[in-house]
């Protein structure tokens, strides 16, 4: 059954928002501060110029929160290391290749059925949001069984699992979290494999799919910290490796360098 938190009163809004700022940490409670605090009433210009000036960097942060315009390359990031304790079952190149398929087809099941629930919920914008990343494991599934085949011949895509919707902060935040577990557990494990058996295009798939959930992740935590205050922004989605900016303020994809003209809008 949908449940949606307009329906709920004022007081789950607040309570969310709460849980908003332990979820993103101090540069979300700073994004809610910025979203939640009243404009400063002042007949000053220099004041009022002040003003301005931070409601636009206000403006420019939400649309685009912490996407540079490149990024380093694997050998000389510092966000490549593989979790302690994983929660990852690693095996050959060609097991995690198809682990990776089951994990992106039913990331793909899931963004597809909140993307459905979220806009009857009236929630336009993060629906596109949803579509957007379905669409984007779509292209991380047709890279990575591009592998899985050329290894073996007999290679079959998973199914993708019956999804039951919940309400929409709840299913950005299951969104959230399986994106974090991707981009900081699973993946990790599995370019150091390829790395290992010299499996050179399984880790740059695996490379670009780790960099594009982290954006994923972050996008959906934009999301719900800003979840009853929307803006007309829209997702570009890049057609290479599955990185989503938000708004039109770039020009190439920092991951693959794919230009923005070839991105598609939602």
């Amino acid at each position: 059954m949908l449940r949606d938190g307009h329906t709920e009163g004022l007081s789950r809004r607040e309570l969310l928002q709460g849980m908003a700022l332990g979820a993103v940490g101090t540069a979300g409670a700073g994004l809610l501060a910025a979203c939640q605090a009243p404009a400063a009433q002042t007949t000053d210009k220099t004041d009022t110029g002040a003003a301005e000036q931070a409601a636009t960097a206000t403006t420019a942060q939400r649309s685009s929160p912490g996407q540079p315009a490149t990024l380093p390359a694997r050998e000389e990031a510092s966000n490549f290391n593989v979790m302690p304790d994983s929660e990852t079952k690693v095996g050959n190149t060609y097991e995690n290749l198809m682990t990776a398929l089951a994990g992106e087809t039913a990331a793909n099941a899931k963004y597809e059925a909140f993307a459905v629930a979220a806009e009857a919920a009236g929630f336009s914008q993060i629906s596109r949001l949803f579509v957007c990343t379905a669409d984007a494991e779509k292209i991380h599934i047709e890279l990575e069984f591009r592998l899985a085949s050329g290894m073996d011949e007999g290679t079959v895509k998973p199914k993708a699992p019956e999804i039951e919707p919940d309400s929409t902060d709840i299913n950005l935040i299951i969104g959230a979290k399986g994106e974090i577990y991707e981009t900081s557990d699973m993946y990790p494990a599995f370019i150091e494999v390829a790395i290992k058996e010299k499996e050179t295009a399984a880790a740059q798939v695996f490379t670009r799919a780790k960099q594009a959930e982290a954006f994923h992740a972050q996008l959906y935590l934009d999301a719900y910290n800003t979840i009853d205050t929307p803006d007309d922004e829209h997702y570009y989605l890049c057609p290479v490796c599955g990185y989503i900016h938000k708004g039109d303020d770039f020009e190439t994809c920092p991951i693959c360098l794919t230009g923005k003209d070839r991105f598609s809008a939602y």
